[in-house]
């Protein structure tokens, strides 16, 4: 991993093209590969977030294999049983799903307003829909399941 995330430049090109740093402050793959080269721990949380979509690859003018790096940090923190950050990652996601109705909320107002003048913001799940998805992860024990890996603290979620 150190030989592959050291020919990374720093230029920023994987973080400009990377569609979850756009919306969230709490992932930037360039600050994950200047962490490893100078020998910290990313932060935890943030492994967690890479869709591995490859898109960083492909812009990376040293075709550095990011997603490749992040499967590897992430199975370190697994074999190192910190696996509930993970969790606390899907369960924000899930809890977005059934409040909200999208993955992801913008990251600030000037982004919303962007989205929906260019026709790019996402149609929200309906109330019913929402509902129902909570039902069928309840019916499947979901949250029963998270319970057992966080050690029952979710939080009051649900």
């Amino acid at each position: 991993m150190s030989s592959e995330s050291s020919r990374c430049i720093q230029c920023g090109s994987c973080s400009s093209a990377c569609v979850v740093a756009r919306i969230t402050r709490s992932y930037n793959p360039r600050r994950i590969l200047y962490d490893i080269k100078l020998g910290r721990e990313p932060e935890e949380r943030a492994i967690w977030l890479c869709l591995r979509c490859h898109t960083c690859e492909s812009r990376c003018p040293n075709s550095v294999k990011i997603p490749d790096i992040i499967g590897v940090l992430r199975e370190e923190s697994l074999e190192a049983g910190r696996e509930s950050k993970a969790v606390e990652v899907y369960l924000d996601i899930s809890e977005t799903i059934f409040s909200e109705g999208v993955t992801v909320l913008p990251v600030s107002g000037e982004v919303k307003e962007f989205k929906a003048e260019s026709g790019l913001d996402l149609p929200f799940l309906p109330q019913e829909v929402r509902a129902e998805l909570r039902k069928i992860m309840r019916s499947v024990g979901f949250e029963d399941r998270l319970k057992k890996i966080t050690g029952g603290g979710l939080g009051g979620r649900g």
